[in-house]
């Protein structure tokens, strides 16, 4: 079993049967005990005689709910046999009846579209809301999160298997990979959504997705070139964003390229530009301070690191700098003094434990 089955089995208690009578209204039902969804039952679904008067959408909406809890139910052939007895096409009634109610009982329009999704993977239309209704519960319950995305990929992608020109499923996977922050895989689906969609309106909304995450999928795209070492790949692609909008980030990854090629005035005037754009995260203080380093501007790169330690006065590695440089100052007792203070650290890596001892050895400072 799956852990997302497990998920929809929890919902058992959900779940109430019932026998109709021989005489009942519906022929076909008086054969097999009928599962109910219980907050229907609730909700003064009855008038009259609770066996002849009960709803048939009710009677339909507990056999879809019951196999959508429970797919290898054993009653599941003879429920599958009444619902194609009553419903031309079950995956258009489950997904018609979702979309009416979801505002108000997500819970029932999601296990009807699961339940559609069991009888009938193949019916596109009902297995995209299912996949629509499912990855959101990602960020309900974070003990399936993994699952509830997981699934939805995977219903969207085998979708487009059979069908590449169904423009929902792209534009879902465009959804789920900006949700996760994956912008490059995000704008590539909405493309190809775009590519696919017809209807003016929703061309103009796919648009209106591709601008929101354009410049973070290309901070990402970025990234995957520092990381392959193509700094002038990189540099080429922040410029280029550099030159429509002034984003912090883009300017310290910029400084990041330029300090890897041993430019370190660019990288120094790049981490300036990214502190006055409001960058605020740690590593921007340790390379600003090490490119100013490099420059032979000791007294700026501690004056970095003071600030940096202002807002993050824990940070080993800029007080690990703040040793080196003050080392170098001959500035030998406040480096004591940082040395002294590292030390009291638990969490302190074996790294730089080592190098504290190297660094108290050479220079006396035990």
């Amino acid at each position: 079993m799956k852990k997302i089955d497990q998920y929809f089995l929890d919902f058992t208690d959900k779940l109430a049967y019932i026998d109709l009578k021989k005489d009942s209204s519906y022929e076909l039902l008086n054969k097999t005990p009928l599962a109910l969804y219980t907050d229907d039952m609730s909700e003064n679904i009855i008038s009259g005689d609770f066996e002849n008067r009960i709803k048939l959408n009710i009677i339909l909406d507990g056999l879809i709910i019951n196999l959508a809890i429970d797919p290898d139910f054993k009653y599941k052939q003879s429920y599958i046999k009444i619902l194609e007895n009553y419903l031309e096409k079950i995956g258009a009634y489950t997904a018609q009846r979702a979309l009416k109610i979801g505002n108000k009982k997500p819970e029932k329009a999601l296990l009807l579209l699961r339940g559609g999704y069991i009888i009938n993977p193949f019916d596109k239309y009902n297995a995209y809301n299912y996949a629509r209704a499912l990855w959101p519960k990602a960020y309900e319950d974070t003990k399936y999160k993994d699952e509830f995305i997981k699934e939805a990929l995977r219903i969207l992608q085998e979708i487009i298997l059979q069908d590449e020109d169904f423009p929902l499923s792209y534009y879902e996977l465009g959804n789920i990979y900006q949700n996760l922050g994956e912008y490059i895989k995000a704008r590539s689906y909405y493309e190809n959504a775009l590519r696919r969609t017809e209807d003016l309106d929703a061309k103009d909304e796919i648009r209106s997705k591709i601008s929101t995450i354009f410049d973070n999928a290309e901070i990402e795209e970025a990234l995957y070139y520092i990381g392959k070492g193509n700094y002038e790949k990189a540099m080429g692609i922040l410029t280029r964003l550099l030159s429509k909008t002034k984003r912090a980030d883009a300017y310290y990854y910029l400084g990041v390229c330029y300090q890897n090629i041993g430019q370190y005035e660019n990288s120094s005037l790049a981490f300036e530009n990214s502190l006055d754009k409001g960058g605020e995260f740690r590593q921007l203080y340790n390379d600003y301070s090490i490119s100013l380093y490099a420059l032979d501007k000791k007294i700026e790169a501690i004056e970095i690191i003071n600030s940096g330690l202002k807002k993050y006065p824990e940070d080993p590695r800029m007080i690990y700098n703040r040793i080196q440089i003050n080392i170098d100052l001959g500035n030998l007792k406040k480096a004591k003094e940082d040395i002294d203070n590292l030390e009291t650290y638990d969490d302190l890596s074996d790294e730089l434990s080592r190098n504290l001892q190297i660094i108290k050895d050479q220079f006396n400072l035990n």
